[in-house]
């Protein structure tokens, strides 16, 4: 629940620290005293978007602290969900500058506003005159039935139905896209996988075919060089060779090895030299013999060098690349030629899928249907003790296309009086009728919600009289095991809180202040005079404010 907020530099609220206790709360004060900043802070807290407006004229900053106590573990697990720390007390704050900035923090730790929406969103609940127009609006009015229990379960299968019926209708409209094209990309793809099957592509060939050309290309030199090469080592009828100089140096020189160590390696090393001069000369001599270079062939190879070309400037850069395009329009060829076969067989799948969704749906649609019964029945108990006995709500449920929340279109509708049709809230309710439909519905659900702390903002509008004594009533009722604000006007109402916090405006020569302080005895029993009579306070109005408090102590 919310235990404190302590506002600093908020509007007119210089510094406002405000506790808040267990029970029925009612906040009171004359028109612009400030009641609104309250709302406006909690809701800050929440993560709602602040204007930097709200800055106190002449403030760096506005501060709202929250401290919250016996947070709900389905808070608590959301914020490990998000890798938060957070146990079942915590303190909130959010600053925002006079140039706009604004920043949050959860115990000390700064995190995005965002969070604090995610978060405390469940923590405090806010109803106003803005809920008034959610109730008018039929679109909310599913997620209104939901949250007071829809089986779960039967909604969870329903989604698990939906998703898969999504994922063939999906998977359908592309198959059809494709059977639309599929005469023309048939062709385009048939040619592509037979131009590049035709050629036989193979990196190893290229390769071959490059090394080829090259000794073509170079055929007359290679020989010349080889010849040469052969004639220096082996030599000629006119010339000694390397290898029988060196095989002479070698004999020269084994003669006097014994003279020094040096000379024996020198030795040593002139021989191996000789060894490999001759190894190299018969590897030479092999390479000339079996050297046998068509010159015609120059035609075919350049021709087959011409085939890869062309392919890899449309397919590659490189080989592997067009051999890759070739395997996927391979098999995009496949999948298009057996588009039709497939086609068929997810429309199959796909009617299997809409018999068990249209089940499904029914179910939830029944399950709705059982839901508001329960709810219709806590409502109108709640209406008839708010002296509206005869106005009664309806489901209007008629069927739509699946969505994810089902398939029903779903709308409250009400009949004010005896043997009157039911007809759209927005074209019958009075703003006086709305306030109050509205609180038997919150009433309803606050049995079913893991919101601690409920907030009623002037929930009492054009309401007056016994049916404002029976409001009052109700909201003490629902803080039983919940904690209920309420921002009133009423008289009636005030006299049946457990907490009076008393909201009202200073203006000194320099400027407007606001201030809250919390009201008991006589003080509580003057401010309820005061909103009886006015600022002329009767010892009428008082007496008429004592017997009121005294009166909700009786029931």
């Amino acid at each position: 629940m919310l235990c404190e907020l302590i506002i600093e530099n908020v509007a007119v609220i210089e510094k406002a620290d405000i506790v808040f206790k267990d029970g029925f709360t009612c906040l009171t004060g004359e028109t612009g005293a400030g009641k609104s900043i309250i709302i406006d802070s909690i809701n800050a807290i929440m993560g709602e978007r602040i204007s930097k407006n709200i800055v106190r004229t002449g403030a760096e900053k506005a501060s709202i602290v929250a401290v919250f106590e016996n947070l709900s573990q389905s808070i608590i697990d959301k914020a490990a969900e998000m890798d938060i720390d957070l146990s079942d007390d915590c303190i909130v704050s959010r600053q925002i500058t006079a140039d706009g900035k604004s920043s949050a923090r959860i115990n000390s730790v700064p995190y995005p506003v965002s969070i604090l929406k995610r978060l405390f969103s469940d923590a405090i609940n806010i109803h106003g005159q803005h809920d008034s127009q959610r109730l008018l609006n039929p679109a909310k009015h599913l997620d209104i039935l939901d949250s007071f229990g829809t089986d779960s379960a039967v909604k969870a299968t329903y989604r698990q139905f939906f998703k898969e019926y999504t994922r063939l209708n999906k998977e359908i409209k592309q198959l059809e896209e494709v059977d639309k094209n599929k005469q023309e990309t048939l062709d385009l793809l048939s040619f592509q996988v037979q131009e590049i099957e035709s050629a036989r592509l193979n990196e190893e060939e290229e390769e071959q075919l490059n090394s080829d050309k090259k000794l073509i290309k170079n055929a007359e030199n290679i020989l010349e060089g080889l010849s040469s090469a052969y004639e220096y080592l082996f030599g000629s009828d006119d010339n000694m060779g390397a290898l029988s100089m060196l095989q002479q140096a070698c004999s020269d020189i084994s003669g006097i090895t014994d003279c020094s160590d040096v000379l024996a390696d020198i030795s040593e090393r002139l021989n191996e030299c000789a060894a490999t001069a001759q190894d190299t000369g018969f590897d030479l001599k092999n390479f000339l013999d079996d050297f046998d270079v068509d010159i015609s062939s120059i035609d075919r190879i350049e021709e087959r060098l011409d085939t890869y070309y062309k392919l890899k400037r449309k397919y590659g850069p490189e080989v592997k690349d067009v051999l890759a395009y070739y395997e996927n329009s391979k098999a995009e060829l496949e999948k298009i030629e057996f588009a039709r076969e497939r086609l068929e067989q997810l429309l199959r799948q796909q009617k299997v899928a809409v018999d068990k969704l249209s089940i499904s749906a029914d179910r939830l649609t029944q399950s709705r249907k059982e839901v508001f019964e329960k709810l219709s029945r806590g409502i109108h108990q709640a209406l008839e003790f708010l002296n509206m006995p005869f106005v009664k709500l309806y489901l209007s449920c008629e069927k739509k296309d699946f969505t994810a929340d089902g398939r029903d279109d779903i709308e409250f509708v009400i009949s004010t009086n005896k043997g009157e049709a039911a007809k759209p809230l927005a074209k019958i309710a009075s703003g006086g009728e709305l306030s109050r439909i509205m609180l038997a519905i919150k009433s309803v659900l606050a049995e079913k919600e893991d919101t601690h702390t409920l907030i009623f903002d002037e929930i009492d509008a054009g309401v007056s009289g016994s049916a404002a004594v029976k409001i009052g009533k109700l909201l003490k009722d629902t803080s039983k095991g919940k904690q209920v604000l309420c921002v009133t006007h009423s008289p009636q109402i005030a006299a049946f809180a457990d907490n009076h916090m008393l909201i009202e405006k200073v203006t000194d020569d320099s400027a407007t202040y606001t201030h809250v302080r919390r009201l008991e005895g006589e003080d509580r029993v003057r401010e309820i005079a005061r909103i009886i009579s006015g600022e002329n306070i009767t010892p009428t109005a008082l007496l008429n404010a004592r017997e009121m408090i005294e009166s909700t102590k009786n029931g």
